[in-house]
């Protein structure tokens, strides 16, 4: 009997922990961790994020721990965390990063109809998802490019609105003409790291393309890429921009704008915000890219929502991401000022009208770069020999050769990137 008591004793004990573990683990709240760069000052970013993930772990009970990443630091950061598997279970990405890091293997793999399907997104933003036809990401937010024109400055110099590249030129004269060379535009040039994204524009506005349609190969040595090359070469060549130009940074070319110095300025949506810190009073429009001889083109950028593929916690990620997509105007409108990507979501009033119904109309036709593995190899080879063609024209040994010389050169860098993708 004592025998049969202690046993069931030890039982009744087993039983008694085995409890008391389940009622702790059910207790334990389940915590995810969510990764963003800064898309809007800390001031107001960290306590509107901070306030969403309150409501949304009373709604779910799982609790987020936002963390901003700064986007100097977040490519190691994130290379890291999917090497170790450890870190964050939600991150933003650029969205030319999404299909790099998808071709580690280290993204959850996504069933675009959980999250509404891909009629629901922006098409060029859904694109920058992919790798080798899956999707890796939601398209968070979106940007594009445009084109910002000074009002009082073109109705000084009698001028209108360009709608055409040669109208750039044509508008831009009478610009230069009331104002003085250097006057009509701002342009990126070799001071910028970004300085693709504009020219890009020009490219496929000739009907060019950066690569093969099955991405095997480079094609923006083409004669559509020459002239697009030339046009932009000849903006600073012809004293539509000034020869300062030639060596400027982005942020450079935008202040310039956004001083009231020049008449036009390629910028994009959170430009605006720079605009109502910097200088108020200025009086701007923004247009959409003039047309080119083969149509109207801009370049589609923005960030995209992923999920770590060792994530432990991925259906809490997935629901943090289906809420954020839901709270999307109000982030894009209130804080990060760039566009939604999903498209119900410009049924909001706020983007029927003025700056906003131009952003929306150029991202409805706008273009993704290709989701390559590759792809950070492949734009550092005709950055650096676009360039290089800018350099030539500051050092004074431009000539009717340089461009198609540089874009050849860079063509064959490109190939031997494009042969490295799995």
């Amino acid at each position: 009997m004592k025998s049969r008591s202690k046993k069931m004793l030890v039982v009744l004990a087993a039983l008694f922990l085995l409890a008391a573990l389940m009622t702790s683990m059910s207790a334990a709240k389940t915590e995810i961790t969510f990764w963003a760069m800064p898309n809007a000052p800390d001031e107001t970013h960290i306590p509107w994020m901070n306030k969403k993930a309150a409501e949304f772990e009373a709604k779910t009970g799982v609790k987020v721990k936002f963390q901003v990443v700064g986007w100097g630091d977040a490519w190691p950061k994130i290379t890291t965390a999917i090497a170790t598997g450890e870190g964050a279970d939600v991150f933003q990405v650029g969205t030319t990063w999404n299909p790099q890091f998808a071709a580690t293997g280290g993204l959850e793999q996504i069933n675009i109809k959980e999250f509404g399907g891909a009629s629901a997104f922006m098409k060029a933003n859904l694109d920058s998802t992919t790798y080798k036809s899956k999707y890796y990401g939601i398209p968070w937010f979106a940007e594009t490019r445009a084109l910002f024109v000074n009002k009082d400055m073109f109705a000084k110099a009698g001028a209108k609105y360009p709608t055409t590249h040669a109208e750039i030129f044509s508008e831009g004269e009478k610009i230069v003409k009331k104002f003085g060379e250097g006057s009509a535009i701002a342009i990126a040039g070799t001071n910028a790291w970004d300085i693709q994204h504009n020219w890009v524009i020009i490219l496929w506005a000739n009907g060019g393309s950066l690569l093969t349609k099955n991405n095997k190969k480079a094609a923006f040595n083409s004669q559509a890429g020459v002239t697009a090359m030339k046009w932009y070469m000849d903006l600073v060549i012809k004293g539509l921009a000034s020869k300062a130009c030639a060596e400027y940074n982005q942020p450079q070319a935008d202040a310039a704008f956004i001083n009231g110095n020049v008449a036009m300025c390629y910028m994009g949506p959170w430009n605006i915000a720079n605009i109502k810190q910097d200088n108020p009073k200025l009086p701007f429009d923004v247009i959409e890219p003039p047309a080119g001889p083969k149509g109207k083109a801009s370049f589609s950028g923005g960030s995209n929502l992923v999920i770590l593929k060792s994530s432990r916690n991925k259906a809490a990620a997935k629901a943090w991401v289906k809420f954020l997509m839901d709270n999307n105007v109000e982030y894009c409108k209130n804080l990060s000022l760039m566009l939604p990507s999903k498209v119900a979501d410009y049924n909001d009033p706020y983007y029927s009208e003025g700056v906003w119904k131009t952003f929306k109309t150029v991202l409805s036709y706008s273009t993704a770069y290709p989701p390559l593995g590759v792809w950070g190899d492949v734009e550092n080879a005709f950055v650096q020999e676009i360039k290089n063609i800018l350099t030539d024209y500051v050092n004074g040994k431009y000539n009717d050769n340089t461009v198609k010389t540089y874009l050849d050169r860079a063509a064959k860098r490109v190939d031997a990137a494009l042969a490295k993708e799995r």
